[in-house]
């Protein structure tokens, strides 16, 4: 939420600088464990740590902090927001990062240790990796953190691991015809399992964005990021308009509905499909994409994004419009970034 109010700031409206600062104050003053060097994943209504993982770090949680406090930097000039970030890459790159096998620990504890094994009885951490290995979501969003932080801090360390992650979408986390694994083990080896269609239309963007930031986007990386958005059109596409949210490696549909987050994914990979390449079936599909989030994602009514929709349109169960992971991140940065990219 800090990261949206920062960008929206950023474009001339002076009263979401004072929201993104209200944010650094919670990120700042909450979040932030100076004895450890590193965010909580969550407190409760007195600001203390709270919940099961109150013992655990998150390299998930950290990405997301890290990636609002360079966007407010970059909006509001504001120091205090870059040296957090700075801090908060250090401790981040001392505690999580693998020298060995690639890429980041999901979890650790508080003193920094890779937590390989379930310390519960669940077997998976708060955003639902399994302990002991490595998720696309959470390498995804470091590198997009990532990037955010470079184009405001290009230091040598950051635009380095910036280069790694890219390189492991590219390499060990693609597979052909065009689609990622979600899950790998500590060595980068892929976990079987399904086809995330809005994370790979997501990485297709996020991987662009990263090449910019570093100034080596190349036709080859172009090529590739195209084919994970046309599997996804060709696999996971409804002919209502809107994607679907998953399917298997062999391009069978595992799960038709349609979560917010997937369509507003699938419209900024859609739009800048068509920025980078010009090909008229992305500005037809980003037409169809947004009319059925305009006409039935969005609650005409009552403003917003309904989370979870059938393929009818309809409200999918009891499902509510809103919950603790439905911030305006997805939607907001898919409609001020699509917009951006039209202008031109």
């Amino acid at each position: 939420m800090t990261w949206v109010a920062a960008v929206v700031a950023g474009t001339g409206r002076p009263a979401y600088g004072g929201y993104a600062r209200h944010g650094l104050r919670v990120l700042a003053d909450t979040m932030w464990d100076d004895g450890t060097g590193s965010f909580h994943w969550q407190v409760d209504a007195q600001n203390l740590p709270s919940g099961t993982q109150v013992n655990e770090r998150h390299a998930y949680g950290a990405a997301f902090a890290i990636f609002a406090l360079a966007a407010t930097a970059r909006a509001l000039r504001n120091d205090e927001a870059l040296s957090l970030a700075q801090r908060a890459f250090r401790a981040l790159d001392q505690r999580h990062h693998d020298p060995v096998g690639g890429g980041y620990w999901e979890t650790v504890d508080v003193a920094g240790n890779p937590l390989l094994t379930s310390p519960g009885a669940s077997g998976r951490d708060s955003i639902g990796t399994p302990y002991g290995q490595k998720s696309q979501n959470t390498l995804l969003h470091l590198m997009e953190a990532f990037a955010e932080l470079y184009r405001v801090w290009p230091d040598a360390v950051l635009g380095e691991r910036l280069r790694e992650l890219l390189g492991l979408f590219r390499r060990q986390l693609y597979a052909e015809p065009g689609w990622l694994h979600g899950f790998v083990t500590p060595d980068l080896t892929p976990v079987p399992g399904p086809v995330s269609h809005g994370h790979d239309v997501e990485a297709a963007h996020l991987m662009l964005d990263a090449a910019d930031a570093l100034g080596e986007t190349d036709a080859e990386l172009l090529a590739l990021t195209r084919t994970l958005v046309d599997y996804a059109l060709d696999h996971g596409w409804h002919d209502a308009g809107g994607f679907y949210y998953a399917g298997n490696a062999d391009g069978a549909v595992l799960d038709d509905t349609k979560e917010w987050w997937v369509q507003a994914e699938g419209m900024l990979a859609l739009a800048t499909m068509l920025r980078r390449t010009g090909d008229p079936r992305y500005e037809g599909r980003l037409r169809e994409q947004w009319a059925w989030i305009r006409d039935r994602q969005i609650d005409r009514e009552f403003g917003g994004w309904y989370a979870t929709l059938t393929t009818s349109g309809t409200v999918k169960g009891s499902e509510a419009k809103a919950h603790a992971w439905k911030a305006a991140y997805h939607d907001g940065r898919a409609m001020l970034y699509t917009a951006r990219l039209l202008r031109h």
